[in-house]
């Protein structure tokens, strides 16, 4: 298996044409040195050639009406950042519990969900900005020693205080049998 990653900012190209997207990844990872032109090689051979873009979902709301968005629907915060899961995860328990708290009530259960999320998130994504940012080899150097990272990073590990939703009621739905 091989990865590879290059800017891209308004590439056009249709994601159904196989041959074609191989064409743009030759074009652009062409003379990289290393072994990229023993693994270019092997595009036409692979069974299982993959191409797609990075990117973050950024939405106002993660709600409307009865209908709630959860991990990368909501928030994608990309490959980059390594936090997908994490975030679904974490994502899933805060939701269900505030949903649990607020007596089932969407509207209050989703507010509580956004308010102790976004900002975990929010940090989850410039993570992935950052990381993104810091492979381009025209952008300025970032310092990573600097204590704003420090921060961001404390923020993006640990920027949620999971609620304990003991004793919270549950919905009252029986499953079927």
């Amino acid at each position: 298996m091989a990865m590879f990653s290059f800017p891209a900012a308004g590439l056009k190209i249709d994601y159904r044409d196989i041959p074609a997207q191989q064409r743009l990844l030759r074009e652009r990872m062409a003379g990289f040195g290393w072994l990229t032109s023993d693994i270019l090689a092997h595009l036409d051979d692979t069974p299982d050639f993959y191409l797609d873009q990075v990117a973050q979902v950024h939405l106002d709301s993660w709600a409307r009406g009865r209908v709630g968005l959860l991990g990368d629907a909501a928030f994608s915060s990309s490959p980059m950042s390594g936090q997908g899961t994490g975030l679904a995860l974490v994502g899933a328990y805060v939701l269900a519990g505030e949903l649990a708290a607020a007596g089932w009530d969407p509207a209050a259960g989703f507010a509580g969900y956004e308010r102790l999320m976004r900002p975990f998130v929010e940090a989850n994504q410039e993570i992935a900005r950052l990381n993104a940012r810091s492979r381009d080899a025209d952008a300025p150097v970032l310092d990573f020693q600097s204590e704003w990272f420090g921060e961001l990073v404390g923020r993006a590990i640990n920027g949620v205080e999971l609620p304990d939703y003991a004793g919270v009621p549950d919905s009252g739905a029986t499953l079927p049998a």
